[in-house]
Formats: structure tokens, sequence, C-alpha cells
């Protein structure tokens, strides 16, 4: 069952208990954070300037202490806390949710859950993607409950794939192994 917590006024966790990776033999359980972001702080003039990212992390009871210590200023964080803490301490791995389902075929459909302009954007590595744009950070996390909590199956579906993309100088994989286990790549 997906359980949604709703970290602060912009982010969004969302976890499942059958959404999990394999690290060399040892099971990580695995949520997504989506935080809403308003780009007209980064110079963007729209009337649509809120996008939502999402980025795959661990739940937060197979994080390791070490990095737990290392993020968080409480001993003892709540369960949301804890998330927060590591997550804008961290990150996870970056994941584009509208490749799941390509933001101007599901735009139809979409449309009824909020008000929504469909963008292209180059990423650094100058791919060219669709990104969603949204009036307001309630707008963005309405349609994030509403729409993308559906679709995030399908991301654990590809989940191999997408762990072992490059990100940085290792993987995603990587990232998730140092966030569990506490091993930075060399």
């Amino acid at each position: 069952m997906v359980n949604i917590l709703e970290l602060d006024e912009k982010t969004l966790y969302v976890e499942d208990d059958t959404w999990e990776c394999d690290l060399d033999g040892t099971l990580a359980k695995l949520g997504i954070v989506f935080e809403a972001a308003n780009l007209v702080f980064e110079g963007f003039q729209d009337e649509y300037s809120v996008i939502v990212e999402a980025q795959i992390f661990p739940q937060p009871e197979y994080l390791d202490e070490e990095v737990i210590l290392e993020a968080s200023e409480e001993e003892k964080p709540n369960r949301d806390k804890l998330i927060r803490d590591v997550y804008r301490y961290h990150g996870g791995v970056p994941v584009n949710i509208d490749a799941i389902q390509p933001a101007r075929a599901s735009c139809g459909v979409s449309s009824f859950v909020t008000d929504q302009v469909v963008q292209k954007q180059t990423t650094k590595s100058g791919q060219e993607i669709e990104v969603r744009h949204f009036k307001s950070i309630e707008d963005a996390l309405q349609f994030t409950r509403d729409f993308y909590v559906l679709t995030i199956p399908t991301i654990f579906e590809f989940l191999d794939w997408v762990l072992d993309q490059p990100f940085g100088m290792s993987t995603g994989k990587d990232k998730i192994r140092m966030l569990v286990n506490g091993e930075h790549s060399a």
C-alpha cells in the first residue's frame, strides 16, 4: 500500500513496501521524494513557474546510522524529519517522472487534475525533455498526489536500469548503497 508523507510545504515522500532494490544480496526498501521547485527564484519568468523534481530515496529504516548522524541535528528525529534531514543533506537519485508517462501524451487525462503546461527543457547533458510546469506549489503537489503517485510503480519495473545510469562519477545504485551502507564509491 502506498504511503504519502508531507515533509514540508513543498515536499512529499511516497513509499510502498514492494519498492526495493538489491544491493549485492542486501535488500533495501525505497521511496521517492517529490519536491516542488519555484523557478522564479532562478530567473524563470512565466506564469507557470513551478516544476516537480523527483528523487529515489531509501526508506528511513534502511538508512545507515552514520549517514543519519551526519545529517540530523536531533538525536532521535521523528520519521518525517529524518527523511527530510537526510534528503536535504545527501539527496537521492534523480528520476524524470515524466519519462514514464510522457507529459504531452497524458495532458488530456492529467489536465483534469490541475492546470499545467508542458515545456521543453534541455538537461545538462544536452538531452531535450518535456517538463510539466504549474502555477503554484499547491497545484504541483496536488498533481503529484493525484497523478504522479499512480505512475510511480512503473519506475520500479525498470529500477535496475534507472539505478545503473551514470550519476556523477558513479551510478544511482552507488548513491543508494552509500545511503544504506555508508559506503562511498571510489
